[in-house]
């Protein structure tokens, strides 16, 4: 009997063990990277200018306008990356359709366009490659692997395709909280589905608001406060919290575009072991008075400015460090941005100096124009940074069906809402 019990935990303890040895991943539906050498990803509108560069990754299924995604990897020799992708529901559940409902091709693609960096002291291969045409809308994961190990992932990107069948409008307002309408924004929503069937509207749509393409600052689902079936008319205007963003503030942000100078709120920069380092003005809590600033909503654009190029192969890796004037609290602080996928974890985590009495953590990160932020891991994270109902915020609102008999949500309206723009 012992025998037999001995024998069951081994069998019960080899699976962990190999997956331990053999370094198994297993896939997140969200923007992840899953090796420590990919850096760099980015999944954008194909074009030259910096407004392409950190435009959402949403594309209209019948524009001709192409998805194209980018990432570095840090080992020298190139490698054989294949990309395929997964149709996924509203909340980015996995759906039920299969690959030849969405796609015309085999699903997975060989990533041919690749070229080596030069000139830079970290050497990196570029890699590139464009999306294919979609036949479904809805949200997607893109999953990149290696030679044709779909175990072996090296990373994940949300993308979204659309067709407006419907008319989808947004508002925005002042909190209906008295004490939250100095720092919240109040999305209201209306939406006209008089070209699509619905037996039941309060059911058949769910509608999704994300601001400033972050992940932790979206919501799935508001909840329909007005439904005219004759005029096949919607109103999501909820008077609690449930339609409610906190406002944030104007993203801090830094420029190392050059290696030689200090940039844009960098402190200094110099070379160790000739690798370029940087570190940044000491940040502190934000005043709590609104001051205007313009940003680029927490994303970040690659620039080398001693290259005289786009930077895509030029661009120096630069070690950055960040640094906070903060207590030392029991609440975890995280510096974030598009640049690290809005990720919370270890990397991104900020470490106390005892003796500076200060917050600080150090990213790799390629020659560019960055925004950031602090984030208190509590139930006030804005504490550092205060908010406010004047900041810039760029909303999206996605509005997802699913036809009776479908194997997955379909996304029928796209809009935009560039609130308090100032360009």
């Amino acid at each position: 009997m012992k025998t037999s019990k001995k024998y069951l935990l081994i069998l019960l303890v080899l699976p962990c063990l190999s997956a331990l040895c053999y370094g198994q991943k297993k896939l997140h539906y969200e923007n992840r990277v899953y090796e420590p050498t990919i850096k760099t990803v980015q999944l954008y509108p194909k074009g030259q200018s910096i407004q392409s560069a950190i435009s959402p990754a949403v594309k209209d299924i019948d524009s001709n306008q192409k998805l194209i995604l980018e990432f570095d990897d840090l080992r020298e020799d190139a490698d054989y990356y294949y990309i395929y992708f997964l149709h996924c529901n509203a909340d980015w559940t996995l759906s039920d359709m299969r690959s030849n409902m969405y796609l015309t091709a085999y699903n997975e693609f060989e990533i041919e366009n690749f070229e080596f960096s030069s000139e830079s002291k970290i050497n990196y291969v570029h890699y590139s490659f464009e999306l294919p045409n979609f036949k479904t809308t809805g949200n997607y994961l893109a999953i990149v692997y290696r030679d044709r190990d779909k175990k072996d992932i090296v990373l994940s990107k949300r993308f979204s395709i659309y067709r407006n069948s419907v008319g989808v409008g947004g508002y925005i307002s002042r909190s209906s909280s008295v004490p939250d309408r100095p720092n919240n924004q109040r999305v209201e929503v209306t939406l006209n589905y008089s070209e699509l069937k619905s037996i039941d509207p309060a059911k058949d749509f769910t509608i999704v608001v994300r601001q400033n393409e972050r992940p932790d600052y979206t919501k799935t689902g508001l909840s329909p406060t007005f439904i005219d079936e004759n005029a096949k008319l919607i109103r999501y205007q909820n008077l609690g919290l449930d339609n409610d963003f906190p406002g944030g503030n104007e993203f801090l942000s830094f420029d190392i575009s050059t290696v030689n100078s200090s940039g844009r709120n960098v402190a200094k920069v110099w070379f160790d072991n000739n690798k370029p380092v940087a570190e940044l003005r000491l940040n502190k809590v934000r005043d709590p008075a609104y001051f205007q600033v313009l940003d680029v909503n927490g994303k970040y654009y690659i620039r080398d400015l001693e290259g005289g190029r786009s930077g895509t192969l030029t661009s120096e890796y630069v070690n950055v460090k960040f640094l906070l004037n903060y207590p030392e609290t029991n609440d975890k602080i995280y510096a974030l941005g598009d640049f690290n996928q809005w990720q919370k974890n270890h990397q991104s985590l900020m470490k106390f100096d005892i003796e500076t009495k200060q917050y600080y953590t150090t990213q790799l990160l390629k020659q560019g124009w960055y925004d950031y932020t602090y984030l208190l891991d509590s139930q006030k994270p804005e504490t550092i940074n205060n908010s406010f109902f004047e900041t810039e915020n760029l909303y999206e609102i996605f509005v997802f069906y699913r036809p009776m008999g479908a194997r997955g949500d379909q996304l029928v309206g796209y809009s935009r809402i560039n609130f308090n723009s100032r360009r």
